[in-house]
């Protein structure tokens, strides 16, 4: 399956907040005990306002978003979210594997940082080459420096 990026708009907002409430569901549950609605308020809010999300679409539908910063150092994977029916399609991995080769063709890492909890995705981005930097005891921040995929 192949994908395309377009810039989220403020029409994309409430479908952004439902699919946030629908990734990060199990991992509230297995870090907190449960929904904070304040805490997704919060860091949607904070997400929103930091700007550069774009939305993944494949055939002109929404399924994901992914939001990036880059220094002159490094790219930073802010958020990445895939639709629930659209997971385990390999369309996370792919998007992936391309911010991670356009990184490298400029010379920079990439940098995340996941929930301690959410197993699957520390598996991909180790599986990805990603190497754990840091951990406390809900994160763990994770880099990749170039390297087999």
């Amino acid at each position: 399956m192949r994908y395309s990026l377009r810039p989220a708009t403020a029409a994309d907002k409430a479908w952004l907040d439902q699919l946030r409430r629908a990734a990060y569901a199990d991992l509230f549950d297995a870090t907190w005990g449960g929904w904070d609605e304040d805490r997704h308020r919060r860091h949607f809010d904070g997400t929103w306002e930091r700007g550069g999300i774009q939305t993944i679409e494949i055939d002109g539908r929404p399924i994901g978003m992914v939001q990036l910063t880059q220094s002159d150092d490094r790219v930073e994977v802010i958020e990445i979210q895939i639709a629930l029916d659209h997971q385990n399609n390999g369309i996370g991995t792919q998007l992936m594997r391309d911010v991670m080769d356009r990184a490298s063709q400029q010379g920079r890492d990439v940098v995340l940082s996941t929930g301690l909890k959410n197993a699957g995705a520390i598996r991909l981005y180790e599986r990805l080459g990603f190497e754990a930097t840091e951990r406390t005891d809900s994160k763990v921040w994770m880099r990749y420096s170039g390297g087999p995929r």
